[in-house]
């Protein structure tokens, strides 16, 4: 498993105390602030639009991922917040998906990453359950989609979820010309495939490495979102 990013020009040095140990930042293809904006569909619905962002934390990152209310999104019920900080390395040190399926009910999955990664993951009727894990590299549903925008090579990846990590290879897709409504992009694909989760995600061949289309899949239905919008926070 990689331990340090490789093969890039330049790295970024994290100003530390005298004495203490210096991280380096992994030098990303995105810059701070950078806020993505898809359409998102469920089950084929299109519910509106999801707001991807990505601000430093540290030597690391937060990313944060919401639905605008409003619309069919509102109507139907469905509604997903995500929160995701990383490590200098760009691997989880800390999540919380909090997820409410038309039906069901809510759930929420939270992880924190320290000598060891721990789940605790709340049911829709209220119950608790809890586990852990001595691997500490670890991505999760945010996490994932920039680790790749970086390391976009197949590799073996572990993914927070529950009852336990989900391990599986990351596969290579292949490339092909994609149009959005940004324009015509030429694109590779990457999947993530393992007991019952998918992640298939095409990444645009610019200098950004934008995710252009993307799709999670669970038990509890299937996410697809496009790319729309590329902004960029105060």
């Amino acid at each position: 498993m990689r331990r340090l990013a490789v093969g890039l020009v330049f790295t970024v040095i994290a100003v530390a105390p005298a004495g203490s140990d210096v991280l380096r930042k992994t030098p990303v293809p995105w810059p701070n602030g950078e806020r993505l904006i898809y359409m998102l569909r469920w089950k084929g619905l299109t519910v509106g639009h999801q707001a991807i962002e990505a601000v430093r934390s540290g030597s690391g990152w937060h990313y944060s991922g919401r639905v605008t209310s409003g619309g069919l999104t509102q109507l139907v019920g469905f509604d997903l917040a995500s929160d995701s900080y990383t490590r200098h390395d760009l691997y989880t040190r800390r999540f919380r998906r909090d997820l409410t399926v038309p039906g069901e009910g809510r759930r929420i999955l939270s992880a924190v990453v320290g000598r060891e990664t721990s789940v605790r993951f709340v049911w829709v009727d209220g119950r608790e359950y809890t586990f852990t894990s001595p691997n500490t590299y670890v991505l999760d549903d945010l996490s994932v989609l920039y680790y790749v925008r970086v390391h976009p090579e197949p590799d073996r990846l572990w993914l927070i979820n529950y009852p336990g990590l989900i391990e599986a290879p990351l596969e290579t897709l292949g490339r092909r010309s994609i149009k959005t409504p940004l324009g015509r992009y030429e694109a590779e694909g990457f999947r993530f495939q393992g007991e019952g989760t998918r992640i298939e995600v095409w990444y645009g061949r610019n200098n950004e490495r934008w995710p252009l289309r993307i799709f999670f899949g669970q038990q509890w239905g299937g996410l697809s979102a496009e790319l729309v919008r590329v902004e960029r926070l105060n």
